[in-house]
């Protein structure tokens, strides 16, 4: 896909976060960035965008090294705690006349509605006892009230990952808090359909996506949209749209995990939900496709009150403003509960306002919930200590030459290869865990055996650095140097023997990928693999073995240089 950062297009491969674009933005300035420690990224409308937030084509980044907001700007943002109304009394005289049109409910003189939302918690569950404490706080006051959760619930803390069934704390908790409608995000689809099913199954609230369509008699309970409705009346339709990248036609998740699943343009699926006027008093867009998406979309369809999204892990505070829609989107990892206030007279919007409550500050909780936390945190097994190292393994070259290594021992291959995306934590040790794997690889993916030859490995090389036009790739059991252009494209794939000596070009070799790599990449082979085990349990083993993680100090495997090309 591609996207714009300071100014100049650059292509990424799916999946990549806001992180991996400055790096590739650095990398092509001749700079460095080390994983995990990017900081100073904002899209073009001045938001705070987190390094781990995914992006969808056509995104817009600026990236400000060794700077965050400006001390005045937090000075605003710090008197901005109080409500901001937008009010819209030419707007509502506007379209009065076009009220019988569109035959709305008939609401009493004025209804204030309290929307709360989360996006992206990716299983940190830590703070839920907080948010339901507002919730029931708000609810108390006499305000009408309503959650909203904007997708990817999953993939993050092993606590939920390995739970049996994956995902249960998430289903018992969010049970408890009530939602009024959840949208799907692109990780909920990482535990598989069957499992995904089953917690659909057993949430009770409504779960709308109007851009996924399945095989008849798959996901019943997924819908377009739900109407919402007030104790006074008033009508409230929520849809839901779920990100789709423009190269595969897919969310960002393993394409195995997708399959009989099909999804539409989520633009086009959009403007079939303006139907929803006709008849209701408020209309919601519940997404999970990106600030840049949401703002664009505001402006392809105006007749929505509010979008309340996801997928990009923005902090949007206050909330924004755009042709008259109200755009929100609380960060990620559940550190912030974002707020929107309409307030609706005579079947109209006509004040609107958000901002992000922070989490991290409040102090009230609910007890029932609290109890939940702790029990669904006491994990002996997730505690175990499978190695000590002498310092803390930092880094996406560093962790992926000891994941590609543990693969390479445990399954006996001559060489293995492991894409950055898929390692999902910047640092180990000194105690690393059995729950700190699971969370560097929460993903557990197949190994997948290919007897390669050098030319195949060299396809594979080529290929994953040109879908981001930087190294993409760790591996064990060799070392490569990919020459390319200052555009990504690539004259020379140099591979050499672990030691830095010549590599044997006329041998073939055992090499395992992660399954995702065998599914989602391009590359040249005879051979149609075979699964081994997984990932995770591989490198637990390995560890377990007691390696001399020493080595894991300052290392690269896999470099670029640049050069021109004719």
């Amino acid at each position: 896909m591609k996207i714009i950062i300071n100014g100049k297009t650059i292509t990424l491969f799916s999946g990549a976060t806001a992180g991996d674009a400055v790096r590739k933005h650095l990398s092509s300035c001749g700079r460095g960035a080390s994983p995990g420690k990017v900081s100073g990224i904002r899209d073009r409308f001045g938001h705070v965008i987190a390094p781990d937030g995914e992006l969808s084509e056509g995104d817009e980044l600026i990236y400000e090294a060794k700077s965050g907001p400006k001390k005045k700007k937090k000075t605003r943002a710090a008197g901005a705690g109080r409500l901001l109304l937008f009010s819209f009394p030419f707007l509502c005289l506007l379209l009065s006349a076009a009220s019988a049109c569109f035959g709305r409910s008939q609401a009493p003189a004025e209804t204030r509605i309290v929307f709360f939302h989360s996006n992206d918690i990716h299983g940190q569950i830590d703070n839920f006892g907080k948010i339901a404490a507002i919730l029931d706080g708000e609810r108390r006051s006499g305000a009408e009230v309503f959650y909203l959760c904007a997708g990817d619930n999953f993939t993050g803390n092993p606590v939920v990952d390995q739970a049996d069934p994956p995902g249960e704390p998430i289903l018992e908790i969010m049970n408890r808090l009530g939602p009024a409608a959840l949208c799907l995000g692109n990780h909920e689809f990482d535990y598989g359909q069957d499992i995904l099913e089953r917690f659909l199954d057993r949430i009770q609230c409504p779960v709308i996506t109007a851009n996924m369509k399945a095989p008849a008699g798959r996901f019943s309970k997924v819908q377009p949209s739900v109407v919402l409705k007030t104790r006074t009346g008033v009508k409230i339709a929520v849809f839901g749209l779920l990100q789709v990248e423009a190269e595969s036609g897919l969310p960002s998740t393993h394409p195995d995990k997708l399959e009989g699943l099909r999804f539409e343009n989520p633009f086009e699926t959009a403007a079939a939900m303006k139907r929803l006027r006709r008849g209701n008093d408020v209309l919601i867009g519940l997404t999970h496709l990106g600030y840049d998406q949401d703002r664009l979309l505001a402006r392809a369809i105006p007749e929505v009150d509010a979008i309340i999204g996801g997928h990009s892990h923005t902090r949007v505070d206050p909330a924004a403003l755009v042709d008259g829609v109200l755009i929100a989107q609380a960060g990620s990892d559940n550190r912030y509960l974002g707020r929107v206030d309409l307030t609706v007279r005579g079947g109209r919007v006509v004040e609107k306002s958000g901002r992000l409550i922070d989490l991290r500050g409040r102090r009230e909780t609910d007890p029932e919930i609290e109890a939940m936390i702790a029990r669904f945190n006491s994990d002996p097994a997730l505690d175990r200590v499978l190695a000590e190292t002498p310092f803390a393994i930092e880094g996406k070259d560093a962790l992926g030459c000891l994941i590609t290594d543990s693969w390479r021992a445990v399954y006996g291959l001559d060489a293995a290869f492991q894409n950055n995306g898929g390692i999902r934590r910047g640092r180990l040790g000194p105690n690393i865990t059995v729950k700190d794997v699971y969370t560097v690889d929460p993903f557990e993916n197949r190994v997948v055996e290919f007897v390669l030859t050098a030319a195949e490995i060299r396809s594979l090389v080529r290929n994953s650095f040109e879908r981001g036009g930087r190294i993409d790739l760790q591996v064990s059991g060799l070392n490569y140097l990919v020459k390319a252009d200052a555009r990504g494209r690539v004259k020379d794939v140099i591979l050499t023997s672990p030691d830095g000596g010549s590599f044997d070009e006329g041998r073939s070799f055992k090499v395992g990928v992660s399954s995702y790599i065998a599914s989602a990449y391009a590359f040249e082979h005879r051979d149609a693999g075979r699964a081994l085990g997984t990932t995770t349990a591989a490198l637990i083993a390995f560890l377990e073995r007691h390696p001399d993680l020493s080595v894991y100090r300052d290392i690269r495997r896999a470099e670029s240089a640049r050069v021109k090309i004719p």
